[in-house]
């Protein structure tokens, strides 16, 4: 079985716009986040899904100098995005769905969430329907077959801006949570707000692109100045104002 990381990046992001490309020792966010996914054992192939709006010409210029693919689609209709990305990709089995805003993704989650859907034979696999990890290591995996289904049969909003949501709400798909061995889930090691980008701008220039996110929880730990800048936010701030105005949508 052969696995497709998906990484979805825009430069329209409402809350912190140009997120993806802003630059801690000379490299962008977005690089450091795919440099991090390429460590990863179980994914066969990287690409970013971008939209086809003109500021994300950038975004498609970056992949093309550091030689990463780059599919451009919908910018609303994500769920569709990831899809007709997919069929680009015909040969791979699995997808897995890594956002923009997680720059210091943990390679050995990703791989650790992989293990658990492929031991199971799960339908989706993934560390968030219980939140234990930090807030920006959030890996999803489900099979294509899936990911079409759900492109057929979404109605909702939130389900097409969101693209798990139609199969995390579906009783029928066989579904696994991966679980940390403790609850770190009120750290937040993602890029989303303008609060955020000097944690990781620090935490990035404190540690290697090989450590783990335990690592991270320590230099936060110990220094609290710096972890008070972000620990404020709240968590999964855009799909919580997604589920609050939704409707359904023709398609």
């Amino acid at each position: 079985m052969k696995n497709l990381a998906i990484i979805q990046a825009r430069m329209g992001a409402t809350r912190l716009p140009g997120k993806v490309l802003l630059k801690v020792r000379g490299i962008t966010l977005l690089e450091y986040e795919v440099e991090r996914v390429r460590q990863s054992k179980k994914i066969h192939k990287i690409v970013v899904a971008t939209t086809n709006q003109k500021p994300d010409d950038q975004i498609e210029k970056l992949c093309q100098r550091i030689g990463l693919d780059c599919f451009r689609g919908s910018e609303e209709d994500v769920l569709d995005r990831y899809y007709q990305c997919s069929l680009k990709y015909p040969d791979y089995d699995n997808i897995v769905r890594i956002t923009g805003d997680c720059p210091l993704i943990d390679p050995e989650v990703v791989d650790q969430v992989i293990g658990l859907f492929e031991e199971n034979d799960l339908d989706y696999a993934s560390n968030i329907e219980e939140e234990t990890y930090p807030d920006g290591m959030d890996v999803e995996v489900f099979k294509r077959t899936v990911l079409a289904e759900a492109d057929a049969k979404a109605k909702l909003q939130s389900e097409r801006e969101h693209v798990t949501q139609y199969i995390r709400k579906n009783t029928s798909y066989h579904k696994g949570n991966l679980a940390a061995e403790q609850d770190f889930s009120r750290f937040r090691l993602t890029v989303d707000n303008q609060e955020d980008f000097p944690v990781i701008e620090f935490i990035i220039k404190n540690s290697n692109p090989s450590d783990g996110f335990r690592k991270y929880i320590t230099l936060l730990m110990d220094n609290p100045e710096v972890m008070k800048k972000n620990i404020h936010l709240i968590r999964n701030e855009g799909l919580k104002k997604s589920l609050k105005q939704d409707y359904q949508i023709k398609k």
